[in-house]
């Protein structure tokens, strides 16, 4: 499916700039290597943001479950009225699936 207005445009033109941010990123890893100071705080930093994340979630889990306390206490409990769970009400369960049922209509 060409279109007769179609045009293309080379994407060379990106090139140097993509070999520019590869080099960028090597040079920023190994500035820090070289230099342990800022990879120790970077590291610190990285392990700070990582115990706030971990404490923001069990902070909305437990809101969660307190939360849920009322929620529960409103919505009450769901039983029949009059139903009778003996175990003398049990009746033997016949040998039969559904498929049996489907097969006779």
């Amino acid at each position: 499916m060409n279109a007769a207005n179609l045009k293309r445009r080379s994407t060379a033109k990106g090139i140097p700039f993509l070999l520019l941010g590869i080099a960028a990123i090597i040079a920023i890893a190994v500035f820090i290597i070289l230099n342990p100071v800022i990879l120790e705080s970077l590291l610190y930093l990285a392990i700070v943001i990582v115990l706030i994340i971990v404490a923001i979630a069990v902070v909305v889990l437990a809101l969660i479950m307190i939360l849920a306390i009322p929620f529960y206490l409103f919505k009450g409990e769901q039983y029949q009225d009059g139903a009778s769970y003996d175990i003398k009400d049990v009746k033997a369960v016949r040998e039969t699936s559904s498929e049996d049922k489907e097969d006779k209509e």
